[in-house]
């Protein structure tokens, strides 16, 4: 056990930096070598000084999961930015979604038609600029469209003069020992059976995104031409497990 260093208050977090450097350049390192790019989840540690040391070692851009973390990454500078969570986009969403495209390079998730038509119709002229990201279901049934679900969203989409630049999942069953390899597995077969249908359907897919900690250095690039792992920064306890 640790010793908690004079003049701490606690509950207080504490981070050993070198060894956030360490797993920082690990999963960079690793993750390159299988010829992916790394997109990291920035909603584990939302602080841009990680998310500085993540661009620095390679990082081809960030992951976030909510409008008010793109907004705040952007505004120190990060020039690519995917919103992983599909959005329903509001008036006051909207407004800052413009904002967010003057700053960074800006790709938003989506798993319906309703939600494309919502963000089209709240981003008006805007919308064509939007990279959309549609989430496929691959296990975890938390969020996202089934592989030829995605095939009724991007027509949608191309109707209201939207691009669809690709495809995401996130195999959130991977979180547990005995549980790896089976969502590994789930998450490129999904992803490489949307990616099929869709190009089948005259659409340009050219982002197929993985992610998860326990299953991004797994990962290769067979299917796959990123990941998003988030956790592997801190390395807490249930990846311990």
């Amino acid at each position: 056990m640790g010793i908690i260093p004079a003049g701490i208050n606690t509950p207080q977090i504490i981070v050993d930096v070198a060894k956030l450097q360490q797993n920082i350049d690990r999963v960079a390192h690793r993750v390159a070598s299988q010829g992916l790019k790394l997109r990291p989840h920035a909603k584990t540690h939302k602080m841009h000084e990680i998310a500085e040391r993540q661009m620095n070692a390679g990082a081809a851009g960030l992951t976030v999961a909510t409008v008010g973390e793109a907004l705040a990454f952007a505004l120190h500078g990060v020039a690519k930015i995917f919103i992983a969570y599909p959005l329903w986009v509001n008036e006051s969403q909207a407004e800052r979604i413009m904002e967010l495209m003057r700053r960074a390079k800006l790709s938003i998730g989506t798993d319906s038609v309703e939600a494309v038509q919502q963000m089209a119709k709240m981003l008006g002229e805007k919308a064509s600029k939007v990279k959309l990201i549609i989430e496929i279901d691959s296990g975890h049934h938390r969020s996202g469209t089934s592989p030829q679900g995605a095939v009724e969203i991007a027509e949608a989409a191309r109707a209201l003069g939207m691009r669809v630049h690709g495809i995401f999942t996130f195999p959130g069953h991977s979180y547990s020992p005995d549980g790896i390899d089976a969502a590994l597995n789930d998450e490129h077969k999904t992803l490489a059976e949307a990616a099929f249908l869709l190009r089948e359907a005259g659409h340009k897919i050219k982002r197929i995104s993985g992610g998860s900690t326990p299953t991004a250095e797994l990962s290769d690039n067979s299917v796959l031409t990123e990941v998003r792992p988030g956790v592997y920064v801190f390395g807490d306890a249930q990846q311990f497990e």
